[in-house]
C-alpha cells in the first residue's frame, strides 16, 4: 500500500484514527478532520460520519496542507468550517466540490492559498452567509471563474490576490464591502458588475488589474479608496471621466 506524501497534525493523542482519516472530537456529537493516510492521494472524499458516529462539520488547520497528489476534494453537507490553511498549497488540486445541500459558513485564512490548478469555485448554491478568511483563494493562478453565495456581505482581505487567470466573477448579491486588495493583480479581469448594497471599495482592492475596463458601480453612494485601482490604467481613466 503507498500512502501520499503530505504535510498533516500528527498530534491524535485527543481524538480517534482510522485507515482513512484522522478526527478530532469537538463535542459530543461533532468532530474534526485532522488529517489522512488513505491509499488514493488523487481523491479526498471528505466523509460525513466518524467512526465513532460523531458528524464531521469542520476540516482542521493545515489538515491537507502541501498534499501535492490530489486533484480532487468532495465535500460532505455536514461540513461548516474549513480551517486555515486546510488545503494550502494543493498545487494539484483541480476540482472543488460543494455540495447542493452544504452547510458551510466559513472558509479559513489561506484555506486554498497557491492551489494553483484550482479552475474553478462555485459557492452559489450554498444557502448560508459564508465568510472567507485573508487571503482564502490567494495565488490560485488558473482559477478562471468564481460563483459566491448572495449571503456573503464582505469580501475578504486578498480573497483572491494573485488569481492572474481570474475572468469571471459573480459577486454577493448582498455584498456591503470588498475589503484591501481582494482583487489585487487579477490581470486577466476585464469586466465586473457590482452590487448594489455595495458601499465600500477599500485599499488596492482592484489594483494592478490592467485589463479591466467594465466596472458597472452601484447607483447609491459607494465609498471608494484612493488607492483602490492602483495601477490599473484604463478603469483609473473611466472613473475620473464620470
Amino acid at each position: 500500500m503507498t500512502y501520499v506524501t503530505c504535510t498533516f497534525n500528527t498530534d491524535h493523542s485527543n481524538g480517534t484514527f482510522d485507515s482513512a482519516f484522522s478526527y478530532a472530537p469537538l463535542s459530543a456529537d461533532t468532530c474534526e478532520i485532522t488529517g489522512s493516510m488513505l491509499a488514493d492521494p488523487a481523491t479526498l472524499f471528505i466523509p460525513d460520519r466518524a467512526p465513532d458516529g460523531r458528524t464531521v462539520v469542520a476540516v482542521g488547520e493545515r489538515a491537507f496542507e502541501r498534499c501535492t497528489t490530489v486533484r480532487t476534494v468532495v465535500l460532505p453537507d455536514t461540513l461548516e468550517q474549513i480551517g486555515s490553511r486546510a488545503f494550502a498549497y494543493c498545487t494539484s488540486l483541480v476540482n472543488l466540490r460543494v455540495g447542493i445541500n452544504s452547510r458551510l459558513t466559513h472558509i479559513g485564512k489561506r484555506a486554498f492559498m497557491g492551489c494553483e490548478c484550482l479552475r474553478v469555485l462555485r459557492l452559489g448554491h450554498v444557502a448560508g452567509a459564508v465568510s472567507l478568511g485573508s487571503h482564502a483563494f490567494a495565488y490560485c493562478k488558473r482559477l478562471c471563474s468564481v460563483t459566491l453565495p448572495n449571503g456573503m456581505t464582505e469580501l475578504s482581505p486578498s480573497a483572491f490576490e494573485g488569481c492572474s487567470a481570474l475572468v469571471h466573477v459573480r459577486l454577493p448579491e448582498q455584498l456591503v464591502s470588498i475589503c484591501t486588495s481582494a482583487f489585487a493583480a487579477c490581470g486577466s479581469l476585464v469586466t465586473l458588475t457590482l452590487p448594489a448594497t455595495l458601499r465600500v471599495i477599500e485599499d488596492c482592492a482592484f489594483a494592478w488589474c490592467g485589463h479591466l475596463t467594465d466596472l458597472r458601480l452601484p447607483e447609491d453612494t459607494c465609498i471608494i479608496s484612493a488607492s483602490a485601482f492602483m495601477d490599473s490604467p484604463a478603469l483609473s481613466e473611466i472613473l475620473r471621466a464620470s
